[in-house]
């Protein structure tokens, strides 16, 4: 419903816009501007999967965020107004009225981003929020972070192949510090300290301005393994939906300006009949 919502409007914009008749709303794109961007992770190894909610300490409302995530998924990023909010995470397809599993607070600030998630195994399990610094790093590198949420390896080396360490020694259920790394292709390879035998590698290429993040989790059977998120593209460009290591729950809602513009948009369009009706009228008089 959303997605033909989205394209009628769509169409009328550009009827207008060829008419030279739309202007967005400067409040619309203000929102846009001063949102907060979030996206939600899940990296538990042995907790199932989950529903995560979203309330907003302002107004009290609660909304499902993401239905059914499991281990390793991380959704694509959304907007946000600013504010506090609870995140709280229940088992998949229990009642909104269920007593939560966990739950932990977000402030989000304007224009940026974050990214909260479960880390830890279950015993443990506990919610945290990561700060993602998208902006663009100097020119013809890129930033790059790991987060560590291989239970099989309680510590863990991550380095690009030719280009500098990404980790040295990191903690099962922690994150590192961006670093900075040439843009290029690379070979990015993890490894249990103590025990270099459990490892995995995975190739990546950083393009110039971009931003990424590493996640070493435990793979499905035995070992590990690694998956690589593009944070941000070049010019900081944040994706918005899933990512291509992302999984359940991230449909994405449609942006700001589609609902602020409906206003202007339907003025727009009564003032554009009736002046078409004058016209009617004096052509046939």
């Amino acid at each position: 419903m959303r997605i033909r919502r989205s394209r009628s409007l769509a169409l009328v914009a550009v009827t207008g816009l060829g008419a030279g008749l739309i202007v967005l709303p400067p409040a619309a794109a203000a929102s846009s501007a001063g949102a907060a961007m979030i996206r939600g992770g899940h990296f538990s190894p042995n907790t199932p999967g989950v529903d995560v909610y979203l309330t907003a300490f302002a107004g009290k409302t609660t909304r499902l965020w993401l239905s059914g995530v499991g281990y390793g998924d991380v959704s694509g990023y959304e907007r946000f107004a600013p504010g506090l909010y609870a995140v709280s995470m229940r088992p998949h397809g229990a009642a909104p009225s269920t007593p939560a599993a966990l739950s932990w607070t977000l402030d989000a600030r304007p224009g940026a981003a974050y990214t909260a998630c479960a880390v830890g195994l279950n015993a443990q399990l506990h919610g945290i929020v990561l700060h993602d610094d998208l902006q663009p790093a100097p020119a013809g590198e890129a930033r790059v972070r790991v987060i560590q949420a291989a239970s099989r390896a309680p510590r863990a080396d991550v380095v690009a192949t030719g280009g500098p360490a990404l980790a040295r020694g990191v903690a099962f259920s922690t994150s590192t510090n961006y670093t900075l790394i040439h843009a290029g292709d690379y070979t990015i390879k993890a490894s249990a300290v103590g025990n270099p035998a459990l490892q995995a590698t995975t190739r990546a290429s950083f393009a110039p301005d971009s931003v990424h993040t590493v996640v070493v989790l435990d793979a499905r059977s035995r070992g590990i393994t690694t998956r690589v998120l593009d944070d941000a593209t070049g010019a900081a460009v944040a994706p918005v939906g899933a990512p291509p290591a992302g999984a359940g729950g991230t449909a994405r809602a449609p942006d700001d300006w589609v609902y602020g513009a409906v206003p202007g948009l339907v003025a727009v369009l009564a003032t554009a009949v009736a002046g078409a009706l004058v016209l009617r009228k004096r052509r046939t008089t």
